[in-house]
């Protein structure tokens, strides 16, 4: 074989590598429901019914530039039944589109998991989906045009109607970031909820392995070059833990893109203030992870004929100790020789550690290589872990958040959701699309018999979900008789908390989660309802098991 024949079938292998890797976020044994798909939506099981034409697309320009550069995109309109304008919308940020091929047929597909769409359009919501022009771009580049549509939609919606936002992924920071901004200009906004749905707002991982893999074959691949070049776009090089660019000798660290976006959302107070906010996590909360340890052997591949050599080996990341994350070669007798190790010591062990998982090790096995077999010894990994899914302190990937006391006391989210176990990255299962019909609905200050907010001031339910007890603190703008009930979701009392005079000012009651007559109260949804005078305001929480 000549040196052009074996460099074409090099580059074939790695150009389906990085696709495999990088794109595909169906399981194994399943095609990927895009070629551009990213960090958005795990294909579902099952099409619910056959795909509705846009009611409307509006399309967007951000107002403000980012780089000297003003993004842009268009967004999806699908009206509910009896709407002829946006009246009630629910705004859903897509993620990275790594070549922005994805259209509505296809996003709609993704988000429709378990009917999700057709149910928010039944309960009388619109549905709003950004599409963004260049998914690629620096996050605070698309977060613009994202405020751009809220200025748009707002301009369409009867005064005082708010409404929720998802971002999903990638779109969970692109919102967060917009959203903050907004309030830091003054500029204000309409969003009652927010919603992360597997957002990686403490970072996103790929095996640094797998990333020098790419960059390995990608001197012997023009498609692979082209992969390469999406790992070094601006919003992967913002997202990564780890980037293959910023290995130095053998210290794994994030490039610096990252730290510079750190440093901006930092600026505009991190979060918005104003939404109540939700955090959804793929990841399990037990602590359980994808089921191998740090450095443990991803992917083992040789082959060797003495005409020609390859090896292409990936170790996950140590977090302690040291461990050859990547050793490549491809050896051409007489030919040419290159090889290289990518050593590690110490770093975080992302890649095995509980969270929304991806695939990439088995895709990659399924590929057919030239030479040899490509072996998965793991067929998975932690994409977003679900300590970053849920904002917590990631001193530990491996962190059991459901024996914390109090989860969301560590966390800027007022409510935090984690899985049963690991699942696939933004799958969407029965008990997730329950949960997120939950947090879509509007706020609750229309309890039956209640007047709508004013002053009287009522804080999340800390912890929610409460396992085992939890406390409501509410704040009242003048002394007076004031009470605090338990209802469940059909609005009947199930505890009297309180029912005396307080002064102004802040004041706490507490939950042992039990009825009036001490009996433990069920698994389930219920409101917290404050009154005093002739104000009344309401939120929702979750009892768990």
């Amino acid at each position: 074989m000549n040196k052009h024949a074996f460099n074409l079938r090099v580059s074939i292998a790695a150009a389906t590598l990085a696709i495999s890797v990088f794109v595909s976020a169906a399981p194994a044994a399943a095609a990927p429901a895009s070629p551009s798909q990213f960090g958005l939506f795990h294909p579902p099981h099952a099409i619910q019914g056959a795909i509705p034409t846009p009611d409307d697309t509006l399309e967007v320009t951000a107002t403000e530039p980012y780089g000297g550069v003003h993004g842009s995109g268009r967004a999806y309109v699908l009206l509910a039944p009896g709407h002829t304008a946006i009246t009630d919308p629910i705004v859903v940020v897509e993620g990275f589109d790594l070549d922005d091929a994805m259209d509505f047929d296809e996003l709609y597909t993704l988000l429709n998991q378990e009917a999700l769409v057709e149910s928010l359009l039944a309960r009388g919501h619109d549905a709003v989906v950004l599409d963004f022009a260049s998914a690629t771009d620096p996050i605070q580049r698309n977060a613009f045009v994202f405020t751009a549509l809220l200025a748009q939609v707002d301009a369409l919606l009867a005064p005082g109607v708010r409404y929720p936002v998802v971002g999903a992924s990638m779109g969970a920071l692109v919102a967060r970031y917009g959203l903050a901004w907004l309030e830091t200009q003054g500029a204000g906004h309409r969003v009652h909820t927010f919603v992360s749905f597997d957002g990686p707002q403490r970072g996103a991982n790929i095996p640094l392995g797998l990333q020098h893999w790419v960059e390995f074959f990608a001197a012997q691949s023009a498609d692979a070059a082209t992969f390469r070049a999406i790992l070094e776009s601006p919003a992967a090089r913002q997202m990564l833990l780890y980037h293959f660019t910023a290995t130095s000798g053998s210290t794994a660290a994030a490039d610096p893109l990252r730290t510079a976006f750190l440093a901006d959302l930092a600026a505009v107070g991190e979060y918005p203030q104003v939404p109540r906010r939700v955090a959804f996590a793929n990841g399990t909360g037990d602590g359980a992870g994808q089921g191998y340890a740090p450095a443990a052997q991803l992917i083992e591949y040789g082959y060797n004929n003495f005409i020609v050599i390859i090896d292409g080996d990936v170790r996950a990341v140590p977090g302690a100790g040291t461990a050859n994350v990547f050793v490549g070669r491809i050896r051409i007798l007489f030919v040419s020789d290159t090889q290289r190790t990518v050593t590690v010591t110490g770093g975080k062990a992302w890649d095995g550690a509980p969270g929304g998982w991806r695939a990439s090790m088995a895709q990659l096995a399924d590929t057919q290589a030239p030479y040899g077999d490509i072996v998965a010894l793991h067929e998975r990994h932690a994409f977003i872990p679900t300590v970053s899914a849920l904002d917590l302190p990631d001193d530990d990937p491996f962190l059991a958040v459901s024996a914390l006391p109090d989860p969301a006391a560590l966390s800027p989210f007022d409510a935090l959701w984690w899985a049963p176990t690991n699942e696939e990255h933004v799958f969407i299962s029965p008990v997730t699309a329950e949960r997120l019909l939950l947090e879509l609905q509007r706020p609750v200050v229309d309890v039956p018999g209640a007047p709508v907010l004013t002053v009287l001031q009522l804080a999340p339910a800390r912890p929610n979900p409460a396992r085992s007890g939890t406390r409501f603190t509410f704040g009242l703008a003048q002394a007076g008789e004031v009470a605090v009930e338990i209802l469940d979701v059909r609005g009947r009392n199930v505890r009297t908390l309180l029912r005396e005079a307080r002064g102004a000012g802040a004041h706490d009651a507490a939950w042992d989660l039990r009825d009036d007559a001490g009996r433990r109260v069920p698994a389930g949804v219920y409101l917290v309802r404050v009154a005093a005078g002739q104000e009344a305001v309401g939120r929702r929480f979750v009892v768990l098991p």
